[in-house]
């Protein structure tokens, strides 16, 4: 299944059915997934109050399984199959600045199924839309298995000189100034300047890029987080458009006030559906440094 060959001949249904019989077997959970639940174990014996591990599987195992091949086996969907599997709740939020010919910074996440959602959109006849890739991910399955017709616009970046990320930024601008869709990560590691911030008691940085979009343009900021069932049907949650403050603020207070709504959304996922979040980023979060609150 992780082969482009997979990707074009293994239907939807028959490859979520498959991923879902082996991630409930015994096999999976003692032995496939044997590390990966030693570092479940660990996350969740950091969260204060958190579920236990049962109540985790086999939901996040299957959310974390054959990712790529969903990818591909979505981008080959026809849009009436893509409807029956895919729920947009709040796509309102997206049309209206749409329809009044202002951009949309749309913010997701390493959290859930959020790489659907580059073929998913294209699909729904969104064709001004655009993402930001490294170089070498643009090659991997991830875009490369994706059928042409539905892959995303890519705004590609080779290293993190300050160059190229101001092209790709100003880039960003043209497409938000001319009403398209710049899909970005706002909890990605890449990038020069980072707001440190308090996350379910560890301490980490935040891009403001997303932020920095909004206020130079006119465009809305929407996060959007996507969750997937056992049997592969996904949700598109859209939230509200975040409060992009005043022009009397200082600049930087004003990034940093849009970037604590985000991260606010952000670790409230965290919380309630720990069963879709990615493996790396549970490992990066557990190797944070914790805050030390202050009497």
């Amino acid at each position: 299944m992780n082969s482009h060959t997979g990707g074009r001949l293994i239907p939807y249904s028959v490859g979520t059915h498959l991923i879902f019989r082996f991630c409930n077997s015994d096999y999976a959970v003692n032995v496939h997934f044997k590390k990966r639940i030693r570092l479940l174990k660990e996350f969740l014996s950091n969260m204060e109050g958190g579920p236990v591990i049962n109540d985790l599987l086999p939901d996040i195992l299957i959310s974390n399984f054959l990712r790529p091949w969903r990818s591909m086996a979505i981008s080959r969907m026809s849009p009436g199959k893509i409807k029956k599997y895919v729920r947009i709740e709040g796509l309102e939020k997206i049309d209206k600045p749409l329809s009044a010919g202002r951009g949309v910074v749309l913010v997701s996440s390493h959290f859930g199924f959020a790489e659907s959602a580059l073929t998913v959109f294209p699909a729904f006849g969104y064709k001004d839309f655009y993402t930001v890739v490294r170089a070498k991910g643009s090659t991997s399955m991830k875009f490369a298995g994706l059928d042409e017709k539905r892959k995303p616009n890519m705004l590609v970046f080779k290293d993190h000189s300050n160059s190229e990320l101001f092209k790709i930024m100003f880039k960003a601008r043209e497409i938000l100034k001319n009403g398209g869709i710049f899909h970005i990560l706002g909890d990605g590691y890449h990038g020069k300047s980072s707001i440190t911030m308090e996350f379910l008691g560890r301490i980490r940085g935040f891009r403001g890029s997303f932020a920095e979009l909004g206020i130079s343009t006119e465009a809305d900021i929407i996060p959007i987080f996507i969750t997937s069932d056992n049997l592969g049907k996904l949700t598109y949650h859209l939230e509200d458009s975040l409060d992009k403050g005043s022009e009397e603020m200082n600049h930087n207070k004003r990034v940093e006030y849009i970037v604590k709504q985000y991260k606010d959304l952000l670790e409230n996922r965290w919380k309630k559906e720990p069963q879709h979040i990615n493996w790396g980023f549970m490992d990066k979060y557990l190797r944070q440094v914790q805050n030390q609150k202050t009497e």
